[in-house]
């Protein structure tokens, strides 16, 4: 009787837990199917003199709901390309995003959706950034996300990436409307990727692309390429005032067409393999290398160096960039292999060591993912004393900080200290395409030497060597800052063929280009963060970056999010068209983002459903125990 028993209550118990299992699983099924994409996508906009300033269109509908669905969408924008601002229109009611502490933002956000409202929250990462919307239940929504910046020219090109699909293929109506304006040079040449076709008109100053499908399928986005008849170099000086600053942006973009009037190069290529470069990050880099190996030419001289706690050369000393010479190095970049410790120091040194003497251009690159493990000195400031001392012959080293746990700040300042370019890159499977994109930006050395003087200004802001360095073809220097009065810029070029002086000179500011302002701002906080890289954060940093970002509407990482609420009515509608987002900055952020959890009556019945299953069971085995023992 017992066993019976029994048998009857593990039958019961098995056929209680199956039906109550039913409805979660009907719920998960619900909210996997519950995904809300636009109804349809435009991009309209204008590129006036390479400044950026185009608008996302994006309608949600979700009225035929009863619940509440979150958005979630990536804008991978390039850099100097901003998200500026966000709306919303809700019936006949338009809602602007406000720059709030990011901690702040999060928290607003937070609210807005346990309250099953509309709103949008816009945070800053180092590769772009993530706009969740909160659409209520019965509502549509139209979400405006508009974004801007200056374009810089990269092997002589000028390209706008704007990045369209959520986190997979979405099917929608779409619409693109571009106009390319240029009032100080011709646009000689255009391209779209990633539409199926497109209509070009001819504009006064430019160029009108248009696109328009009821049905799209849009995977990742698109790219807007152009080129400017810029072919003999020049440069471009732009003012602003806003009536009580006087700011000014210099971009210097001189050009050659004949590669033989480049200037002849030395460079040497340095490649960390230890343990933690395993994998995908090893296989990358290589392929970079070797790509980049087969760049050279003939009149080059070039060397490799690999590193874990031992150091490996190629040769004792650079080789000419002869065909059989390229092959010898590629098989031999092809058998590194990845293990031991970091001897940053050493690898340094050896490749600095390996220069000779001669009239060309030479330029170290430097990629490393860790932080200093072995060598005979590890600390920070003895590596950057270490490789001053040993650049005796003016080496530009260019430095790639690869993967999150690379010492970005060693990597930083040596690149600072060294006339070079530095970059932070990820170890994904496009790595070994974006290594290559920053290794374009220095292998054509056009000018051993280039110098910028401002005369009158009041500050100075460049990302890029202002004197004693070499200029790359196709690239751009963007030098933002302010002045008073007055100002005379006069640059300096020695180019293979001969020295070329650029003189511009400006007085009294323009009132009608606030652009102007804007990447002043941009120029201004970059600048502070790469001083939190090279020498730590401080509180005075921080509080300037937050009110910057806070005036200007600027999302950045770890300081500052855009939210917008639909229930606030005091969203800075008039304040955004003058840029002003004041608000006292809070106490600094906790580390890390703060989790956002979706919104939804899905969720919330789906996370009481185990603790009702559980409650249910222990019930119905109480009462049989109870009778069997009665029994």
């Amino acid at each position: 009787m017992k066993r019976e028993c029994r048998v009857f209550l593990v039958v019961l118990l098995t056929f209680t837990l199956t039906v109550a299992a039913l409805p979660a699983q009907i719920v998960a099924d619900e909210i996997e199917e519950v995904v809300l994409a636009p109804v349809n996508v435009s991009v309209i906009g204008s590129i006036t003199d390479n400044y950026v300033n185009v608008t996302y269109e994006m309608t949600f509908d979700n009225t035929a709901s009863s619940i509440a669905q979150e958005v979630d969408w990536f804008f991978g924008l390039q850099d100097n390309i901003r998200l500026s601002n966000i709306s919303v229109v809700l019936g006949n009611v338009t809602y602007w995003g406000r720059v709030l502490p990011e901690l702040e933002a999060i928290e607003t956000y937070n609210e807005s959706v346990e309250a099953n409202k509309s709103a949008v929250l816009v945070q800053r990462y180092y590769d772009g950034y993530s706009v969740k919307m909160n659409v209520e239940n019965g509502t549509s929504a139209d979400l405006s996300v508009f974004i801007e910046g200056l374009l810089t020219r990269n092997v002589g090109l000028y390209s706008l990436d704007l990045p369209l699909g959520r986190t997979g293929i979405i099917e929608t109506a779409f619409t693109l409307d571009i106009d390319i304006i240029s009032n100080f040079a011709p646009v000689t040449g255009y391209s779209v990727q990633g539409l199926p076709s497109f209509i070009a008109t001819d504009l006064p100053n430019g160029i009108n692309l248009e696109h328009a499908s009821t049905s799209l399928t849009i995977a990742e986005g698109l790219e807007i390429t152009y080129a400017l008849d810029r072919q003999t170099g020049g440069a471009q000086l732009l003012t602003h005032t806003n009536g009580t600053d006087d700011f000014f942006v210099y971009m210097l973009a001189p050009e050659v067409t004949e590669i033989v009037d480049t200037a002849p190069r030395q460079y040497v290529f340095v490649l960390d393999k230890s343990g933690s470069m395993s994998g995908l990050k090893i296989e990358q880099a290589k392929t970079a290398f070797n790509s980049m190996i087969a760049t050279l030419l003939s009149q080059d001289l070039f060397n490799l160096v690999s590193f874990d706690n031992e150091i490996s050369i190629l040769w004792n000393e650079p080789h000419s960039a002869s065909a059989s010479n390229i092959a010898e190095a590629q098989e031999w970049v092809e058998a590194i292999a990845a293990g031991g410790s970091t001897n940053f120091h050493g690898a340094a040194i050896t490749g600095l060591n390996t220069f000779t003497a001669g009239d060309n251009v030479k330029a170290m690159l430097v990629l490393s993912d860790g932080l200093p493990t072995a060598g005979t000195i590890q600390d920070t400031p003895g590596i950057l004393a270490a490789i001053g001392e040993a650049n005796d012959l003016d080496v530009s080293i260019s430095t790639v900080a690869f993967g999150s746990d690379s010492d970005e700040n060693l990597m930083a300042n040596i690149a600072a200290q060294n006339d070079g370019y530095f970059v932070f890159i990820e170890p994904t499977e496009d790595a070994s395409t974006e290594l290559m994109d920053f290794y374009r930006l220095f292998s054509t050395p056009i000018a051993d030497d280039y110098s910028i003087e401002f005369d009158g200004a009041l500050e100075v802001l460049s990302l890029s060597p202002l004197d004693e360095s070499p200029f790359f073809n196709g690239t751009e220097v963007v030098v933002a800052g302010r002045y008073t009065e007055g100002m005379t810029v006069t640059t300096i070029i020695d180019y293979v063929t001969g020295t070329e002086v650029y003189i511009d000179t400006v007085g009294s500011p323009s009132t009608d280009m606030p652009h102007v302002e804007n990447i002043w701002a941009q120029q201004r906080v970059s600048y502070l963060l790469r001083q939190v890289i090279l020498y730590g954060e401080s509180d005075t940093l921080r509080l300037e970056i937050v009110q910057l970002g806070m005036y200007y509407g600027l999302s950045i990482a770890g300081y500052t999010a855009m939210v917008l609420t639909a229930y606030d009515a005091s969203s800075p509608e008039g304040d955004w068209e003058a840029g002003v987002f004041c608000a006292a900055p809070s106490a600094p952020r906790a580390p890390g983002p703060i989790p956002i959890g979706a919104p939804g009556a899905f969720n919330a019945t789906f996370s009481l459903l185990p603790p009702l299953i559980l409650v249910g069971v222990i019930g119905v085995a109480v009462l049989l125990i109870s009778r069997f023992r009665r029994g």
